[in-house]
């Protein structure tokens, strides 16, 4: 059972699960901190043994006193593993643990070891609870070490005076380390609030890029939406006028009637051709900000940017392409920028021939590149994912044409022909 945590333990810092992050980790604590201060403490007795005789003070022998320190530092170790819920009480039960044995068995020279586990404690202690009730603990762990000291000297010497001369000689010794645990444990408690901090900032800023990202999804919804009602609605409302303007001659005019039927479905192809360019966008789950469609009329951009990239480009441009229908200029550029990608990935190095006429009734779109050096090989991951087929469909939704193949040198010819002017 995980018993409850004490007033002010709230703040399930990275020091708690550095320190005991699993239970094999925990004991192999207790074991290093009770061995050094069992060693500690017997060092006193040993090195005296070692040189020569003494007179020994105890009622038991020495194996049983040895068992009895070894016993008692290992509880006195043992009790740092309440530190993570219990603080407070780890670190005063090391003391209480220390008292006991200078108590019990009047050695107090023997024990200026176990100092140290006592400062551990206060450090654990540090690291965990606030930095107000951190040196309101240390000053209570002074107060009852040092009243512990003087109580054992008044019983042990029956003379204040000697016991507060003892207790004095002891303070510096215990305050010292503690008092620096309980600094590093405050500078540790710190460090991990600056991390815990960072996170919850990270975390913050992660949420913000989220929803950055919704808004910027539902502003390219709102675009596309937009596109629909402005080309494919237009193309829409013009069909169903021109349907009632052929259904209305029909009886006298069957002739104008057939022409505007034409019409109809000239309308109806570059409304297709409309909706498949936005369903295309909608499919995309792209959460880039929106931004204009590419046409025709930045077509001198996209040669730039493979003319940057190494590619020998020649490009010419002659007609009103500013005048070209949306959906019209956007397709065709998709298919120069299909096409120069090709002959980048397939043709690396090669001179390319790149021309845009728009004539009163057609607009022709033309790339060709030379047979690629024996030298360079095609270049992997060049692919805007359309294909020459998805383009191909795109141009025969607008009664275009799209051809593909290899010239009679070794090179490599895209030809779209797309028609302007509504069927006769």
């Amino acid at each position: 059972m995980i018993p409850p945590r004490e007033p002010g333990v709230g703040f399930d810092s990275v020091a708690i699960k550095t320190f005991f992050r699993t239970r094999r980790a925990s004991i192999v604590f207790v074991v290093i901190v009770a061995a050094m201060s069992t060693l500690q403490v017997l060092s006193s007795p040993i090195t005296a043994m070692l040189a020569g005789p003494v007179d020994w003070p105890f009622a038991f022998s020495v194996p049983v006193i040895f068992l009895i320190l070894t016993v008692a530092c290992t509880v006195q170790a043992a009790a740092l593993l309440l530190s993570d819920r219990l603080p407070r009480t780890a670190v005063f039960a090391t003391v209480v643990v220390y008292l006991a044995m200078l108590m019990g068995l009047d050695i107090p020279n023997w024990l200026t070891g176990t100092y140290l586990v006592v400062a551990l404690g206060q450090f654990l202690l540090a690291s965990r609870l606030p930095v107000a009730s951190a040196v309101g603990c240390l000053l209570g762990l002074i107060l009852l070490e040092m009243g512990g000291l003087f109580v054992w000297g008044v019983f042990y010497t029956g003379d204040a005076g000697l016991a507060l001369s003892f207790m004095a000689n002891q303070f510096l010794g215990f305050t010292a380390p503690v008092l620096g645990a309980t600094a590093l444990g405050i500078w540790w408690n710190v460090q991990v609030r600056r991390v815990e901090f960072a996170r919850e900032q990270a975390l913050l800023a992660r949420r913000d890029h989220d929803a950055r990202v919704a808004e910027a999804r539902e502003r390219e919804r709102a675009r596309i939406a937009q596109e629909l009602h402005d080309v494919a609605g237009q193309h829409l409302a013009g069909l169903v006028t021109l349907a009632d303007a052929a259904i209305s001659l029909a009886p006298a005019r069957p002739d104008e009637a057939i022409r505007l039927v034409g019409e109809v479905r000239n309308e109806g192809r570059f409304a297709a051709a409309s909706l498949a360019g936005a369903l295309t966008d909608l499919h995309a789950d792209s959460a880039e900000p929106a931004e204009t469609t590419r046409d025709l009329r930045r077509s001198n951009e996209l040669v730039e940017y493979w003319t940057q990239r190494g590619m020998h480009i020649a490009f010419t441009r002659s007609g009103a392409v500013a005048d070209l229908p949306a959906v019209v200029t956007t397709t065709a550029y998709r298919g120069l920028q299909e096409a120069l990608t090709n002959a980048a990935k397939h043709a690396p190095g090669a001179p390319v021939e790149a021309s845009v006429t728009v004539t009163a009734d057609r607009l022709d779109v033309r790339v060709c590149n030379s047979a690629r050096h024996e030298e360079s090989a095609p270049l992997p991951g060049l692919d805007l994912g359309w294909g020459l087929r998805g383009m191909r469909e795109r141009v025969e939704l607008l009664r275009g044409t799209l051809f593909a193949g290899p010239t009679a040198t070794g090179g490599w010819e895209v030809r779209i022909a797309i028609p302007i002017d509504p069927l006769p």
